[in-house]
């Protein structure tokens, strides 16, 4: 009987199968599911990059996975979300209320409390569960420990799974460049990895630059020493970028003037540490335009507590060398009415692909100085890393060159197809 039984667990684990419904080839739009006779878990549920450029409803770029949206019978028994952006949980809204979503603290939050006030879709109806760090999820004959990395946005997570003797690990996107690079560094003692499915967003993109949050810090402080009106363009989402944009205008000796949303956003991160700034922190001071996201604001009564530590535009106007402006559509657009162009200046701390869209800030983008850094990880810093784990095969994923891959490095390579099923063996 016991060898019956045996039998029985050695079929359904040789029955296991990997396959990448989305990503292989592509950056954004990730998904990944780990299949076996008893249980369907996914990884990621993204919208592509395409879809933020395209005039197409979000529906067109749902994915062919049988039991998993709203009008079928569930079949798929996980989600597991490694961080809150579109490109990877964009779909999320589709999924049927019945299968539990596993996400982390801060992206939960995101997702009940940021995305409503900006319109980009509903996620209350669906069964969140919030994971932490460590702790295992058994989820049929596949367990799940989620690992904190370091991204552009936190509380972002890596997923390693165990079935049987297999072990994968699923890098999400990750960094080691950032004011949390330890937590990436981390990722790199986990050993007897099977399958490492690891993204590549910056293969390519080699001479783009690579400093660190402190780095741009130190050059954007030196920018912000003159007597004009600097407005910087960068996502109220990158806390680390929020914080570099700040500890520069300490330094500069400027007030930083923020939105409403932008004060919401800071008070969601707190849940992660005490220092991180708020709106009533020296240095800081709120402008409000009227909008959707003010009057939601005003409608939940978080709005008036911000006022307390409000400045106009006049006193922004007539004081110019005291303040930098963190851009949003409403403050800028005024005051390109108000200020001449040459008395302005921008920073643009964004993906430099974004520029290619129309935008409020193309009166300026003439005159933009362009000062970021990547929220991915170098070729040189993954070398590294993968040297550390030495996985016995590495997949490609979350990468427009996947076929840099066996170039790049020293283990077996298994390059997938979007769809293509991978035994797990």
């Amino acid at each position: 009987m016991v060898d019956t039984v045996d039998k029985q667990k050695a079929k359904k684990r040789q029955n296991q199968k990997l396959i990448i419904h989305r990503g292989t080839n592509e950056i954004g739009g990730s998904c990944i599911e780990l299949k076996s006779e008893e249980v369907r878990v996914l990884f990621d549920l993204g919208l592509p990059l395409n879809s933020m450029e395209e005039d197409k409803p979000k529906e067109d770029y749902k994915l062919n996975i049988q039991g998993l949206y709203n009008e079928e019978k569930p079949d798929i028994n996980a989600i597991f979300i490694t961080h809150a952006h579109l490109d990877h949980f964009g779909l999320l809204e589709f999924v049927h209320p019945e299968i539990p979503v596993y996400l982390s603290q801060i992206a939960y939050d995101i997702l009940i409390k940021i995305f409503p006030l900006l319109n980009n879709g509903n996620f209350s109806h669906l069964n969140l569960n919030i994971i932490k760090p460590n702790e295992p999820i058994k989820i049929g004959n596949f367990e799940v420990i989620a690992h904190n990395v370091d991204h552009s946005i936190v509380d972002s997570m890596a997923f390693e799974i165990k079935t049987g003797d297999k072990k994968i690990l699923y890098t999400g996107d990750l960094r080691f460049h950032g004011r949390k690079g330890y937590l990436s560094e981390n990722l790199s003692r986990i050993k007897d990895v099977d399958y490492l499915l690891m993204e590549g967003s910056t293969f390519g993109r080699e001479n783009q630059s690579q400093m660190t949050e402190d780095e741009l810090m130190l050059e954007l402080a030196e920018l912000l020493k003159n007597n004009k009106l600097s407005i910087v363009t960068f996502s109220a989402q990158n806390l680390d970028r929020f914080i570099t944009v700040y500890k520069a205008c300490l330094k500069a000796k400027k007030t930083l003037v923020v939105d409403p949303y932008t004060c919401y956003t800071l008070e969601i991160f707190q849940k992660i540490g005490k220092n991180i700034p708020q709106f009533d922190w020296n240095n800081i001071a709120v402008y409000c335009v009227k909008n959707s996201i003010t009057d939601k604001l005003a409608d939940t009564k978080e709005l008036y507590k911000y006022g307390s530590n409000k400045v106009s535009i006049e006193e922004i106007i007539n004081t110019p060398e005291k303040y930098v402006i963190k851009d949003n559509f409403g403050i800028t657009t005024t005051l390109l009415e108000k200020v001449k162009k040459e008395d302005l200046q921008l920073i643009y701390s964004l993906w430099s692909g974004y520029l290619e869209k129309p935008s409020h800030i193309d009166p300026l983008k003439d005159q933009l100085v362009q000062l970021h850094t990547s929220g991915h990880a170098n070729i040189d810093d993954l070398k590294g890393f993968v040297n550390k784990i030495e996985p016995k095969r590495l997949i490609p994923i979350h990468t427009e060159c996947s076929c840099m891959y066996k170039k790049l490095f020293n283990v077996e390579v298994i390059q997938l197809k979007d769809g293509e099923e991978l035994p797990i063996e």
